[in-house]
């Protein structure tokens, strides 16, 4: 899988409001990376969350 590398710029006046949407942002490369260790993180956080939200939903 092929994922973008981006630079991203965000204000200081933002950054202390709390705005994390960026001023800019501009692609400075790509990389392939494998789809296993790329989302593995994200499913395994999700996953034991939603698990615990079923526990907590059937227990009810």
């Amino acid at each position: 899988m092929k994922i973008a590398i981006l630079k991203t710029t965000i204000s200081r006046k933002k950054l202390l409001k709390g705005d994390f949407t960026p001023d800019s942002e501009e692609i400075v490369g790509y990389e392939e990376v494998d789809e296993d260790e790329f989302y593995g993180p994200l499913v395994r956080l999700f996953s034991q969350k939603l698990k615990e939200a079923y526990k907590e939903s059937v227990s009810n």
